[in-house]
């Protein structure tokens, strides 16, 4: 059997402070349809709110066949501790994911799926598609916008208007021309995208209440120098990638606010500029899921949001310029954590100012950290 015809290591990550019973629901018979062709292990990270019925229900999954991975709050803390990073991940926070993509790492998985507990596969392709991270290259169609970035937004039909997904920069939010050729690529990162509620920030959805009816328009590879946000919602990653898939901390108080909720966009930029420097591609489209959302508290969604959104625009417009180091991912990685750190130093306006700046350096800091601790894993015994 050759390494393209073997039965491939998937990993579903999420985390979740619920009892995650429709998760489990809407993903064991979808494991079932898909007839063994692959390993599929669910990797579901509590927290300190997560109730003790999140275990029961993981049992009974074990107990129906499901290959489900759980570690407890101080399981978590004894891996983090044995790795010589006890404070790397927060509590109470959507930072536990990383946890998740440690263990992925450390059990090496051909490629992740990053979910959240909100996030119900639509159809059988699910496992699929996002299996293109892991097909080398192949020949897709590809999409080069004129202004260097491109809305994913445009292969749905939404209502009651056309809107741009959280993380695009609000400088590139205009009509802008876009060139479809088909070309070779080899995809490493692949974002699914969604039916129900958008994954859109809080000021669209204050504004516009959107509504993802259909999946309208054939998957896209970005051009290498076309953008667009990537998130951790039904999103796939290479194993090669997950070095740079870190999803930074938030919580980081700034003139008086707190930054959060972009964590995911960071990372998704991030992993994204490691692959354009690699000669890899990002790729939008399928698999959907149909995303229920949680409720939500849009005011102080909204506040969390506005400073990582200022922060965003101008390390965006760094982003796109850098000339990244390295011949993996985690050369690349740590090459941008460096760059990063310098250059928001040299960023003005009314935006910057220490506090700001002390947040990106933290977040560059965690990324050198987390390489390290995904280099020291590769010493954990089963």
């Amino acid at each position: 059997m050759t390494t393209a015809d073997r039965p491939r290591h998937i990993d579903i990550v999420m985390t979740t402070i619920g009892d995650s019973a429709a998760f489990f629901d809407a993903y064991r018979g979808l494991i079932a349809r898909h007839g063994g062709d692959e390993r599929i292990r669910i990797v579901v990270v509590p927290d300190r709110k997560t109730p003790q019925a999140f275990f029961d229900v993981c049992e009974q999954a074990r107990a129906e066949g499901l290959d489900v991975l759980s570690p407890t709050v101080a399981e978590q803390d004894a891996l983090l501790a044995r790795l010589g990073a006890p404070t790397l991940v927060p509590y109470d926070s959507d930072n536990r994911r990383n946890i998740g993509y440690l263990l992925s790492w450390a059990a090496g998985a051909d490629l992740l799926i990053s979910v959240d507990d909100d996030n119900f596969p639509h159809g059988d392709d699910f496992f699929a598609e996002h299996l293109k991270v892991v097909a080398g290259e192949r020949s897709y169609r590809t999409v080069e916008g004129e202004s260097g970035w491109w809305n994913p937004c445009e292969l749905l039909d939404v209502t009651p208007m056309q809107v741009y997904p959280r993380g695009y920069p609000y400088r590139h939010r205009v009509p802008a021309r876009a060139t479809v050729t088909t070309g070779l690529a080899d995809v490493r990162v692949n974002a699914g995208l969604w039916l129900g509620d958008p994954d859109v920030d809080a000021i669209t959805r204050i504004a516009v209440a959107p509504e993802v009816r259909a999946l309208t328009g054939p998957e896209a590879v970005l051009a290498p120098g076309t953008w667009a946000p990537v998130n951790s919602q039904n999103t796939a990653v290479h194993r090669d990638a997950v070095p740079a898939y870190y999803f930074p901390r938030m919580g980081y108080r700034a003139t008086g606010q707190v930054i959060d909720r972009y964590a995911d966009i960071f990372s998704g930029y991030f992993v994204q500029a490691c692959a354009k420097h690699l000669g890899h591609a990002v790729r939008f489209g399928t698999p959907l899921a149909v995303h229920e959302r949680n409720d939500h508290n849009l005011l102080r969604d909204l506040q969390q949001e506005l400073p990582a959104i200022a922060v965003l625009d101008d390390v965006l417009a760094w982003l796109q310029d850098a000339k990244l180091d390295g011949t993996t991912y985690h050369e690349a990685y740590r090459s941008l954590s460096h760059q990063l750190q310098d250059a928001v130093e040299t960023m003005t306006g009314p935006v910057w100012n220490q506090e700001l700046r002390g947040f990106v350096h933290q977040m560059a800091h965690l990324m050198r950290q987390w390489l390290t601790v995904l280099d020291r894993s590769a010493d954990l015994t089963p």
